[in-house]
């Protein structure tokens, strides 16, 4: 989306990427990467070199579901938005390491707010246009022209384009924020899809857990989950067991996965999340099973989890894939 940005400002973006040190032939290879450093280089050069404060808006809006990889096409299946939000906030790092989404529901509406990792790097104002209007172009491409979120919120001071942001997200924005983010009503995230597809939904999963698991390869973060799936069954998992078995001090693995941008308890709580749908899913196992499987020692336990991890009981979300 930057190289087409380029382009339309008529900036010679082959030149442009071998400057900063990109090798634009990874453009075209599906597990190509660039390093998250380089990449903010980029950025910044670029909004110097076209001179376009809007520069973010106008990369957000050179989008095409193949951009996205898998997660592209599993967005357009969901059934909701809410589901679809849910998918890229769960993986998120196939489309960047440099940062996660979070979604939250709360009383009166859904909030995704982009968490960054590396917090000691400069995040030019036109990375977090350009993936704000990414994520409404998706949302109006599935939903329709007329959708628009509660509200924005950016942390940098909009200097320069503000006209044009709020012809474009047609509702407030909040500058100087603390958080990126936007507000959606719990309607609009609800309402079914025309595009909706649940096959090709679950296809695209399999294509993201694979590319997922490539890129995630000597983490410390994928040991955590790998040695998760196995000790689970045999009781409840702790941080210090875990570290013996990685050959790590207690600190030493919270060190490690805190430079990940995770903890522990996130790794073992996505673990449990994944495999309880998974199993749910299945319906092979009962409940009981289930929740002996992910180290649970009573039932109970398990359901009180399950439900704050996903708003609904284990049996109901059992019967709801049924359907």
């Amino acid at each position: 989306m930057v190289w087409d940005g380029l382009n339309i400002h008529g900036i010679d973006a082959d030149s442009l990427f071998k400057e900063v040190g990109l090798e634009p032939r990874l453009l075209t290879d599906s597990d190509g990467r660039y390093p998250v450093k380089k990449m903010v280089r980029l950025w910044s050069l670029a909004v110097d070199r076209t001179g376009d404060p809007c520069f973010g808006l106008t990369v957000g809006t050179q989008w095409h579901p193949t951009t996205w990889h898998a997660l592209g096409y599993a967005w357009f299946a969901s059934a909701t938005l809410e589901e679809a939000l849910k998918r890229l906030a769960r993986c998120s790092a196939m489309i960047t390491t440099a940062g996660e989404f979070l979604l939250e529901e709360r009383s009166a509406d859904f909030k995704l707010t982009l968490l960054p990792h590396y917090l000691e790097m400069p995040r030019p104002a036109a990375v977090m246009d350009a993936v704000l209007t990414n994520i409404i172009i998706m949302c109006r491409v599935s939903y329709g022209d007329d959708f628009k979120p509660l509200r924005v919120s950016f942390s940098h001071s909009g200097d320069g384009c503000r006209r044009k942001r709020r012809e474009f997200f047609r509702s407030p924005i909040e500058y100087g924020a603390e958080e990126n983010g936007v507000h959606f009503d719990k309607e609009s995230l609800r309402k079914p899809l025309p595009t909706a597809n649940a096959e090709l939904a679950h296809s695209s999963e399999r294509v993201i857990s694979e590319y997922l698991s490539r890129i995630e390869i000597g983490t410390t973060a994928s040991s955590v989950k790998t040695i998760l799936v196995d000790l689970l069954p045999s009781g409840e998992v702790t941080e210090e067991s875990l570290a013996v078995s990685l050959n790590l001090s207690q600190s030493s693995l919270q060190r490690r996965l805190k430079k990940e941008g995770t903890t522990y308890r996130a790794v073992l709580q996505e673990v449990r999340c994944n495999l309880a749908e998974s199993m749910l899913e299945d319906g092979s196992k009962t409940l009981n099973e289930i929740s002996f499987l992910l180290g649970f020692g009573e039932m109970s336990a398990f359901s009180r989890a399950f439900k704050r991890w996903t708003g609904m009981a284990p049996s109901a979300y059992r019967e709801s894939t049924r359907a």
